[in-house]
């Protein structure tokens, strides 16, 4: 599948993000991808799915070509296709499995949305992450509020969507949102982590995943995000948050 790999196994499956060259950006390939390789892990009898991005970081978040296309669709059009793409990743949640995310280099935007869906995280203390998308000049996607207020708490959730800012594994760890670990011992600590709940009750797992899942309902947040974004997809802040970003330089809005 292009742009993501499922490895199968008896006790802990891997599913893959597979664009190292670009830092594994999502695109709309991906999402298809993606929804496809989660449709063959929910099959699996794996305990633990492992949710990693090949090569230096784990998700760049929404490739720059993508959402510059989606800018010239229909505001309408352009709604439900968001939706539909968040939806493909967000899939991850509904697995029987105990979903642990590696993370480790770049987790920005979507990406480190992708993240904060899985049942735990896993990251290397000099990861690089944020929830970038007032930067973008765009409202947050793929149920960023509901997803880092669960993982961070409401007050710090509110302070990252609405700063903009990067901050490091290790903080997301010491706000409760992830285990942290020295970026050269990551690959080994995920490996022992996944091992160690794998070896427990696979019914277990299976009925503690649903009952920490109780009250999580994401459909009326990304019903407001695909909205919000539609409109603001054909604004200028979106095209000079994007342009910056190119150049990688500060965003200059109106």
């Amino acid at each position: 599948m292009a742009g993501v790999a499922f490895t199968d196994g008896p006790l802990i499956a891997r599913l893959t993000l597979e664009r190292p060259e670009a830092l594994n950006a999502l695109d709309e390939a991906m999402a298809e991808s993606f929804a496809a390789a989660a449709r063959r892990a929910r099959r699996s009898r794996a305990r633990v799915l492992i949710l990693e991005g090949r090569g230096r970081s784990f998700c760049a978040g929404g490739d720059l070509d993508f959402i510059e296309r989606n800018r010239r669709r229909p505001a309408r059009a352009l709604a439900a296709r968001m939706r539909a793409f968040y939806g493909a990743f967000l899939s991850v949640r509904e697995l029987p499995q105990i979903v642990l995310a590696k993370v480790q280099g770049a987790a920005y935007g979507a990406g480190l949305c992708l993240a904060l869906a899985a049942d735990l995280r896993a990251a290397a203390d000099d990861a690089r992450l944020s929830l970038n998308f007032a930067r973008l000049g765009l409202n947050p996607g793929m149920a960023a509020w509901p997803l880092a207020r669960a993982a961070v708490g409401e007050a710090r959730a509110r302070e990252l969507l609405a700063s903009a800012r990067a901050f490091s594994g290790a903080d997301l760890a010491a706000w409760g949102g992830a285990l942290a670990f020295p970026a050269a011992a990551l690959d080994a600590e995920v490996e022992r982590l996944a091992a160690v709940i794998a070896a427990n009750s696979g019914a277990a797992l299976r009925a503690i995943k649903a009952e920490t899942r109780i009250g999580e309902e994401l459909a009326p947040f990304l019903a407001f995000e695909s909205r919000a974004q539609a409109r603001l997809f054909r604004g200028p802040d979106l095209a000079e948050g994007v342009a910056a970003a190119r150049q990688r330089r500060a965003p200059r809005f109106a």
